[in-house]
């Protein structure tokens, strides 16, 4: 029951403020302990996938198109997403992840706070 409330307040709450649930997502589940470092990367990489693909959906409905850079940034997103898990899963260690994790969020604070 724990899970489907905060569940439901990730969703409110990312959508209130304009960011994404990962944000949110990864440090509840290192601190309730339900994920260690590199399972909450990769449930948090999969929640931010969905919302990002239901978010261009809902773009797509509103008549949005593609333009020729979208396509790219779309490409080196994708290929930049590769890459990272990769890195997360098999080259890095969980104090390495600790640390990348730590200064993303530092960085989301700020820019929620400041920009």
């Amino acid at each position: 029951m724990l899970a489907v409330f905060l569940g439901a307040f990730i969703g409110f709450l990312s959508g209130l403020i304009g960011i994404g649930g990962g944000i949110i997502l990864s440090p509840i589940l290192l601190l309730l302990r339900w994920a260690n470092m590199k399972e909450s990367a990769a449930i948090s990489a999969l929640f931010i996938f969905v919302n990002s693909m239901s978010g261009l959906a809902g773009q797509l409905t509103k008549g949005v198109q593609f333009t020729a850079d979208m396509y790219w940034y779309v490409i080196v997103a994708f290929a930049g997403g590769l890459l990272g898990a990769y890195y997360g899963s098999i080259k890095f260690k969980q104090d390495v992840l600790k640390y990348v994790l730590s200064t993303v969020l530092l960085l989301a604070v700020y820019k929620l706070l400041f920009v």
